[in-house]
């Protein structure tokens, strides 16, 4: 059984090596607002989290989490994940979990066509709304 796992601050350096090529390939299909590097330096200062999913002792995947405070919601957004197999009930069960001990009242994600289907059907995330943008 896969079990989610936050990974601490203090061990970051450990596990880098092994997740970096997952949350790079992740973050290579959103927009080009974060890059991998600059990922870990929000993870070093604890703006996001890195939580591992572990399967028979080996680090399969991994994941960015940030959570942010509104009004009326403490959301807590996926902001990268990458790595085999890992979109799965029993992932996204133990996240909700984890959001909930952490006061977490709403879960998004953004997410191309194809991972926007996976989410739905995984992980039970609804489409909101499209996200739009263009540089200038």
């Amino acid at each position: 059984m896969i079990q989610l796992q936050t990974v601490p601050v203090e061990y970051l350096y450990q596990v880098w090596p092994i997740v970096e090529p997952w949350l790079n390939k992740s973050l290579e299909v959103t927009t080009d607002d974060i890059n991998v590097d600059q990922l870990k330096v929000c993870l070093i200062n604890r703006y996001q989290t890195l939580l591992i999913a572990v399967d028979d002792n080996k680090i399969i995947g991994a994941g960015t989490v940030q959570i942010d405070n509104f009004p009326n919601n403490r959301v807590l957004s996926i902001t990268a994940l990458g790595g085999r197999n890992i979109v799965k009930s029993e992932v996204f069960e133990q996240l909700e979990k984890w959001a909930k001990s952490q006061g977490v009242t709403k879960i998004k994600a953004s997410a191309k066509e194809a991972q926007a289907r996976l989410y739905k059907k995984v992980a039970g995330l609804n489409p909101v709304m499209h996200d739009m943008e263009k540089s200038i």
